[in-house]
């Protein structure tokens, strides 16, 4: 049976992708890995909320065990990688030029934290959606059993540098994603991007978080 991904589904922006503001939120830790006195790749780790990891783990996890056979993570990349892939892992990069998105994964795994380290605060999911149809609810955490959905994603540079900005986000604000701040690394600072924001509900924007790193 193929992994209906709710990422892969986001990714390739069908129509319902649309309909909540957010609907799944990730605590992101960027992790810049260097060689030779330079950055050559950079590690994504993705923590999804206890309601969204719910309805990704109950996927995922065909038998039901609590965790991920390799051949579970294999089907998941089989029906997700392409797709975050085409998506770029919502991800932008900057290495003194440009911004630029990676379009492929070096690396890609998959895992269940039990219990959970990352609730976010209570928020209202159809925040803004007036005119939207309730959409059938998905699965719950259940009282006092919470847990993450983690992705690991590595991504290769172009080229080795000395300084690097990540700024993980989607524009229309169906997934928030927040830096952690107690885990930027030695070398970065955490800031907003100057431009780069979400907003699904006008005159609401969210400014998407920018780690900068730099080497001496």
């Amino acid at each position: 049976m193929k992994v209906a991904s709710l990422l892969a589904v986001m990714a390739v922006l069908l129509p319902s992708a649309a309909l909540a503001h957010p609907h799944i939120w990730l605590l992101q830790q960027v992790k810049p890995i260097a060689s030779d006195g330079a950055y050559t790749q950079v590690e994504l780790e993705w923590r999804f909320d206890p309601d969204s990891s719910e309805n990704e783990i109950a996927v995922i996890d065909e038998n039901k065990d609590g965790s991920f056979s390799p051949a579970e993570v294999q089907r998941l990349m089989t029906d997700t990688l392409q797709a975050l892939e085409q998506a770029g892992f919502m991800t932008w990069l900057n290495t003194g030029g440009k911004d630029f998105k990676p379009t492929k994964a070096a690396a890609f795994d998959a895992r269940i934290e039990d219990p959970a380290t990352f609730t976010p605060p209570d928020w209202d999911r159809n925040a803004g959606d007036k005119e939207a149809t309730p959409s059938k609810p998905g699965p719950k955490a259940a009282p006092g059993k919470r847990r993450n959905l983690i992705y690991t994603i590595r991504v290769t540079l172009p080229q080795p540098t000395k300084v690097l900005t990540i700024t993980t986000y989607d524009p229309e604000d169906f997934i928030r994603v927040e830096v952690d701040k107690a885990k930027v690394p030695a070398g970065c600072s955490l800031g907003k991007h100057p431009t780069y924001k979400s907003e699904f509900v006008p005159g609401q924007p969210v400014a998407a978080d920018m780690v900068s790193c730099k080497l001496p």
